[in-house]
C-alpha cells in the first residue's frame, strides 16, 4: 500500500513539473511573440520621417496598411508555434492559468506590460475561439492589470520663456531635425508665434499673462506624430501655477520644401487631429503607455482606448475599451437600459445603445432586408477593408469584438425578443450576461437625416456642404461609399459629416461610371425594368439625386454646391487622379486655421 502510495505521489509530481515545463514554454513563446510583433511594429513606424522627407505618400499609405497586420500575423504565428509546444496539454485550463501567472512574472516590470498583458489575451483566444473563456485566464479587469499613469518627463523637452516668448517659439521649431529644409522658416515662425500668443489671449489668460512677463515655459513631445502628408509637433504651453495651453504644429512638406501650416491650439481643437474617423499616427517611440499619459494630460476628456487607438494600437485600445465598458455600465443607472438607436433601422445591422453612452453596438443580421443580397461574410470583409483605408476623417473608426458580455439586466424583454428574431445566431446568454458572438462598436452620431430636421438654416446650408465634401474627398481616397443615403452618415459634434454604413462600400476604381443612356422609346423610360444592359459594377451619377431629394430645402442647399456629383465627368477625373498615383490634401483641421501670408487667423471660431 506504501509503496502504491508512493507511485501516485511520484506520478503526480512528475505531473506537476512537466506542467510547469510546459506553461513556462508556453509562457516564453508568447512574451517571444510579443517582442518580435513590437519591433516589426516600431521597425515600420520608424520609417515615417523618411517617408514625409522624400515625399513618398503612396508608402505612407502602404506602410500604414502593411503595419495593421503585424499584430494579427505574430499572433497567429505564435499560436501555431504554441499548438506544437503544448500539443496535448493545449485546451487544458489550468496549464494556461500558470502560463498566464509565469507570464505576468515575465512582464511585470516590463515597460510595455499593458501591451504585453494584451498579447497574451489575444494568444489565448485565438487557440480557445469560441470556447467558454474565463477572464481568470485574462488580464483585463482586475486593478492589478489596470496600468497606473506614469511619469513622461524623458519623453518630452522644455523651454523656458526666460529670453522672451518668441525666441522660446523659434527654439521650438529650430530644434525639430529635418533632412530637407522650410522653405521661408522665418516668415512661418513669425506667424506662429503671434498665432499662439493670440489663442492664449483667447483660451488662457494665465498663460498669456505670463508669456508677457517671460515666465513659465513651452514643453513639446521629443517624438513628431507623422500621418498621411503631414507631420505634427505636439506640446503645450505652460504657466508656473500648472495652467497650460495644449497645441499641435502641422507641418508640411510641399514641392518647394517645408511649411508651417496651421496650429490647434486648446484640448478641444486637439480632439479634433485625434477624431475616431481619422487613420492612425506613426510615433517613434518604444514607450507608448507613457505616451497615453502625455496625451491624456493634454486632452483630459479623451478616453484612454481612443489615445492608444490614435497612435496605431488598436488592439491593446479594445482592451481598455472593454475596461471602460464596464466601468461606465457599473457606474450608470440601473434603469439605464439599452435601446434600438436613434434613426432609420439598418437592413444589415442591428443597432442598438444606451441614451447616456456615447457609442453603439452593430450587429449583423441573420438575414437581411430586400434588396440587400450581401452575405455575413462580404459585409465583414467591407468592415475590414475600411479599416486598411485612408479614412481621411470621413469614415468612422470600428472596433471589432468577438464573445463581448453585456448585463442581461440591462435588456428590455421587448429588445430581447426583437434581438433574438435578428441577430439569434449571433448572440448567446449565458447566467446573467447577454455575449454577442460578433460585434462592432463605433462612436454615436446623430444620423444625418434626423439633424437636418432640428437645425436651422445656416445649419442646414453648412452641413449639406459638408455631406458633398465628405462624398467627395473619399472619393479622393478611392473609396465610394455606395448607398449615399442621409441615413447612412452621421454629424459629430463639429458638425463634420461622416459615413457609418458600410456593406456597400468599395475602391472607387472598381466602379464603371457611366451616363443613363437615353432611349428611343419613352415608354421604356417608364418600364421598372431596365432597358439597356447593366453590368454589376456600373454606376450611374444621375441617378444620384435620389440619394439627396428627400427633404427638398436640404437638396436645394446641396445642388447649388455639389451639382458635380450628378455627373460622370466627376468621378472618372478623381479615378483618373487615382491611377495616376495622386493622393489629395485633406487636412484634419479647419480651413479657417491655416496660415496665410501675413494673417493671423481667429482661432476661437
Amino acid at each position: 500500500m506504501l509503496e502504491l502510495k508512493t507511485a501516485n505521489t511520484l506520478s503526480t509530481q512528475t505531473n506537476n513539473a512537466i506542467e510547469q515545463v510546459i506553461a513556462t514554454k508556453l509562457a516564453r513563446a508568447v512574451f517571444a511573440g510579443f517582442e518580435a510583433m513590437f519591433a516589426e511594429f516600431l521597425n515600420i513606424t520608424l520609417g515615417a520621417q523618411s517617408r514625409f522627407e522624400q515625399r513618398q505618400w503612396q508608402s505612407v499609405q502602404s506602410a500604414m496598411r502593411e503595419r495593421l497586420q503585424v499584430y494579427e500575423r505574430q499572433v497567429k504565428n505564435v499560436s501555431e508555434a504554441v499548438r506544437v509546444i503544448a500539443f496535448k496539454e493545449l485546451n487544458d485550463p489550468r496549464l494556461w492559468q500558470q502560463a498566464k501567472h509565469i507570464y505576468g512574472q515575465m512582464v511585470q516590470d516590463h515597460e510595455n506590460q499593458p501591451i504585453a498583458h494584451t498579447f497574451f489575451n489575444s494568444t489565448f483566444g485565438s487557440i480557445w475561439d469560441d470556447k467558454k473563456i474565463r477572464t481568470v485566464h485574462l488580464f483585463v479587469l482586475k486593478a492589478k492589470y489596470r496600468a497606473k499613469s506614469r511619469p513622461f518627463d524623458n519623453l518630452v523637452s522644455r523651454i523656458s520663456l526666460q529670453n522672451g516668448f518668441s525666441q522660446a517659439v523659434e527654439q521650438l521649431i529650430y530644434r525639430q531635425a529635418f533632412r530637407v529644409g522650410f522653405t521661408d522658416l522665418a516668415h512661418d515662425v513669425d506667424i506662429l508665434q503671434r498665432t499662439l500668443a493670440l489663442g492664449a489671449q483667447q483660451q488662457c489668460r494665465q498663460v498669456y499673462e505670463l508669456m508677457n512677463l517671460n515666465d513659465g515655459y513651452i514643453e513639446y513631445a521629443n517624438s513628431l506624430f507623422f500621418r498621411n502628408k503631414a507631420c505634427y509637433l505636439i506640446g503645450r504651453c505652460i504657466a508656473k501655477n500648472g495652467d497650460n495651453m495644449p497645441f499641435a504644429v502641422a507641418i508640411l512638406h510641399t514641392q518647394s520644401g517645408l511649411k508651417l501650416d496651421a496650429v490647434m491650439m486648446g484640448a478641444d481643437q486637439l480632439s479634433l487631429l485625434f477624431g475616431f474617423a481619422r487613420t492612425y499616427f506613426m510615433v517613434d517611440t518604444d514607450q507608448p503607455a507613457r505616451y497615453v499619459d502625455y496625451l491624456s494630460v493634454l486632452m483630459p476628456h479623451k478616453q484612454r482606448f481612443e489615445l492608444f487607438n490614435a497612435i496605431g494600437f488598436i488592439k491593446h485600445a479594445k482592451t481598455e475599451f472593454y475596461r471602460y465598458k464596464v466601468d461606465t455600465t457599473n457606474n450608470s443607472p440601473i434603469d439605464d437600459k439599452y435601446i434600438i438607436a436613434p434613426g432609420t433601422p439598418g437592413m444589415v445591422m442591428l443597432v442598438f445603445t444606451t441614451a447616456g453612452s456615447d457609442y453603439v453596438y452593430k450587429v449583423i443580421k441573420d438575414k437581411f432586408s430586400a434588396p440587400k443580397t450581401s452575405t455575413k461574410a462580404q459585409v465583414m470583409a467591407k468592415y475590414d477593408f475600411v479599416k486598411q483605408a485612408d479614412r481621411v476623417g470621413r469614415l468612422v473608426d470600428t472596433h471589432e469584438f468577438r464573445y463581448l458580455a453585456f448585463d442581461l439586466n440591462r435588456f428590455s424583454d421587448e429588445l430581447l425578443t426583437h434581438m433574438r428574431a435578428s441577430i439569434g445566431s449571433s448572440m448567446a446568454i449565458a447566467n446573467k450576461a447577454l455575449v454577442l458572438k460578433h460585434v462592432y462598436v463605433e462612436r454615436k452620431m446623430t444620423p444625418l437625416n434626423l439633424y437636418i430636421n432640428q437645425c436651422d438654416d445656416k445649419q442646414l446650408n453648412n452641413v449639406m456642404l459638408d455631406y458633398g465634401k465628405a462624398i467627395k474627398e473619399l472619393a479622393g481616397a478611392n473609396i465610394f461609399p455606395g448607398d449615399m443615403l442621409m441615413k447612412n452618415f452621421g454629424v459629430t459634434r463639429w458638425g463634420r459629416v461622416v459615413f457609418y454604413d458600410y456593406d456597400e462600400i468599395c475602391p472607387l476604381t472598381d466602379c464603371n461610371f457611366r451616363d443613363l443612356p437615353s432611349s428611343e422609346n419613352s415608354f421604356d423610360e417608364l418600364s421598372s425594368e431596365s432597358y439597356f444592359d447593366v453590368a454589376e459594377n456600373d454606376v450611374f451619377p444621375s441617378q444620384f439625386k435620389v440619394f439627396f431629394s428627400a427633404d427638398q430645402q436640404a437638396f436645394s442647399h446641396f445642388c447649388q454646391q455639389h451639382q458635380d456629383l450628378f455627373s460622370p465627368d466627376f468621378w472618372l477625373q478623381c479615378q483618373a487622379d487615382i491611377n495616376a498615383g495622386q493622393l489629395a490634401d485633406v487636412y484634419p483641421y479647419k480651413q479657417s486655421w491655416r496660415f496665410q501670408p501675413g494673417v493671423i487667423t481667429h482661432k476661437s471660431d
